[in-house]
C-alpha cells in the first residue's frame, strides 16, 4: 500500500507541475536525480528489511515476538527499554489525540474563524477568483471542519484524512502559485506551497493507517 500511494502522489505532483508550468522540485542534474533514486531505494530497502521477524529476544517487536516459534517477549526482563517506552507512552491513545491535533489544528482554526466571519470567507474567495464565492466559502467551512472531526473522532478518519488531503491540495495550487509572484516575495509562497504538500502527505499516512488498522481488525474477526 505504502509504494502505491507514494507513486501516486509523486504522479499527481509530476503532474500538476508539468500542468501549469511549475518549477519542479526534483533535482534538474542527473547526480541530484541518482541522489533522490538512492535515498528512495535505501528507504525501501530498509523498511522491507525491518519487518522480517526479529531473531533475538532483546529485538523482539511487540508483545508476540518469538524465536523459533516461542513467545519470549512476554518476559519483562527480555524486552529493551525502547520497547517498553513504547508500549507506555508512545502507543498510548491520548498520544495519537495529540498528535492528530496538531495536524487538524490550522482548519479547526481556519474553519471557526470563517464561521464567525462569513463576509470575510466570501470576500477570501472572491479574492482568489473562484466563482460562486459564497458556496465555496460554505464548502471550505464543512469541509475544515467535519474532516477534522472524522480525522479527530476515528469514525471514518481514513475518509476524513483524504477529503482534507484533498482540499489542501486544491488550495495550494489556488493561493501558493509562487511561480507567479517576482522575488524575493515568491520564498514566502514558494516555503507555504511545499509545507502544505507535507500536510498531504501527512493526511496520506493518516488515512493509510487506519485504513491499515481496518484491514488487520478485518481479517483477526
Amino acid at each position: 500500500m505504502k509504494p502505491l500511494l507514494g507513486l501516486a502522489l509523486a504522479f499527481v505532483i509530476g503532474f500538476a507541475c508539468r500542468a501549469f508550468g511549475i518549477p519542479s522540485p526534483a533535482p534538474p542534474v542527473i547526480v541530484g536525480a541518482l541522489l533522490v533514486v538512492a535515498m528512495t531505494s535505501g528507504y525501501l530497502l530498509v523498511d522491507r528489511r525491518m519487518q522480517r521477524p526479529a531473531q533475538h529476544a532483546l529485538n523482539c517487536g511487540g508483545p508476540h515476538g518469538s524465536i523459533g516459534g516461542t513467545a519470549t517477549s512476554r518476559d519483562p526482563a527480555a524486552r529493551s527499554a525502547s520497547a517498553r517506552i513504547v508500549d507506555s507512552v508512545a502507543l498510548r491513545p491520548w498520544v495519537r489525540f495529540i498528535a492528530l491535533s496538531g495536524l487538524c489544528a490550522a482548519y479547526l482554526q481556519g474553519g471557526l474563524d470563517k464561521l464567525g466571519d462569513f463576509s470575510g470567507a466570501v470576500a477570501e474567495a472572491h479574492h482568489f477568483g473562484l466563482p460562486s464565492p459564497a458556496i465555496v466559502a460554505v464548502a471550505t467551512i464543512v469541509t475544515e471542519l467535519v474532516g477534522s472531526e472524522l480525522v479527530l473522532t476515528g469514525f471514518l478518519r481514513w475518509l476524513g484524512a483524504l477529503w482534507l488531503g484533498a482540499f489542501t491540495l486544491a488550495a495550494t495550487f489556488v493561493a501558493n502559485r509562487f511561480w507567479e509572484i517576482e522575488l524575493p516575495q515568491r520564498f514566502m509562497a514558494e516555503n507555504a506551497f511545499f509545507e502544505h504538500l507535507g500536510l498531504v502527505g501527512g493526511f496520506l499516512l493518516v488515512a493509510w493507517c487506519d485504513l491499515r488498522e481496518r484491514y488487520s481488525s478485518a481479517q483477526q474477526n
